[in-house]
């Protein structure tokens, strides 16, 4: 027995210091902090959205005594995170935003060294428009005497339904994802995979988001769904807003964000309400508003 008692007393190691203990503590808080890794959901015949109810919140810890500092997080876990909060903060401002209204619901497309394109679309289906690449450019056209949808991504809806999508982010994800599912889209390599259905209606969010006459309720709803999709991540601020990169139907585009006014800045891809989806390299800014008048022809 005393020989055994001796080799555990040669094999022991000493306790730890108090500073060692208490450094250790701080690490450990500190990581219990760190966002967990998502797990991207995968889409079946009925698509169910799991949505974060929460933003994570990343804690960098500072030097303690004399140890050096931990390395910070890597950019691709930290990224999700800040994103998240951006849309996060967006919404809220959406959801605060008044509404206005008017006759005619007025949407300006701006893209870098060309004319502004011009929308305004009635709630009964007219729409006219003006700008770059019409007949008589600069003036006043009227597109169709019969009522035409509104284009939304890669979706069209009439003006009341557009008014009687969900104000709930998982609800508003859904009624989309399962429409463009039901829609059957192609792209020029075939049948629309799950990812890029995904994509389109992640395109289809930006639309509601940036252009389309929904009460604040569903644009801050909108922003919500965009916050819980995979692969979105913050490439940091620019000039007007946030940077982030988002997951499309095809490859990703980067969206600038006022997550203060809830303004899409810049979005690389819209729906011009002619049909069909448009994509810039540059990007493009999209104001929109009620008004009550249309310009003089």
């Amino acid at each position: 027995m005393d020989d055994l008692r001796e080799i555990r007393t040669l094999l022991a190691k000493p306790d730890p210091s108090p500073e060692a203990v208490t450094r250790r503590r701080r690490q450990l808080r500190s990581s219990m902090h760190r966002p967990a890794p998502r797990r991207r959901a995968r889409w079946f015949l009925v698509p169910v959205v799991a949505a974060a109810t929460a933003a994570a919140v990343a804690i960098v810890p500072g030097r303690l005594g004399g140890s050096p500092p931990p390395p910070p997080p890597s950019a691709s876990a930290s990224a999700p995170s800040n994103a998240r909060e951006v849309l996060l903060v967006a919404a809220t401002s959406a959801e605060r935003a008044p509404e206005g209204s008017g006759t005619y619901w007025h949407i300006t497309v701006t893209q870098e060294g060309r004319p502004p394109q011009e929308y305004w679309y009635r709630r009964d289906g007219q729409f006219w428009l003006k700008g770059a690449g019409l007949k008589g450019e600069g003036r006043l056209l009227r597109f169709t005497r019969k009522p035409e949808l509104f284009a939304v991504g890669a979706l069209r809806m009439t003006f009341d339904e557009l008014r009687a999508l969900p104000d709930e982010a998982d609800a508003l994800y859904t009624r989309l994802r399962s429409a463009i599912a039901e829609r059957g889209l192609r792209t020029s390599a075939g049948p629309a995979t799950d990812a890029q259905q995904d994509g389109f209606a992640v395109e289809t969010l930006l639309s509601l988001i940036s252009q389309a006459p929904v009460s604040p309720q569903v644009r801050a709803a909108a922003y919500r769904a965009l916050a819980t999709r995979p692969g979105v991540v913050d490439l940091g601020e620019t000039e007007g807003g946030r940077r982030l990169e988002i997951p499309l139907a095809v490859g990703k585009g980067v969206v600038v964000v006022d997550p203060e006014t809830a303004r899409v800045r810049n979005t690389p891809v819209w729906a011009p309400l002619t049909g069909g989806i448009a994509f810039s390299e540059k990007g493009v800014t999209i104001d929109a508003e009620w008004t009550e008048r249309l310009p003089a022809e």
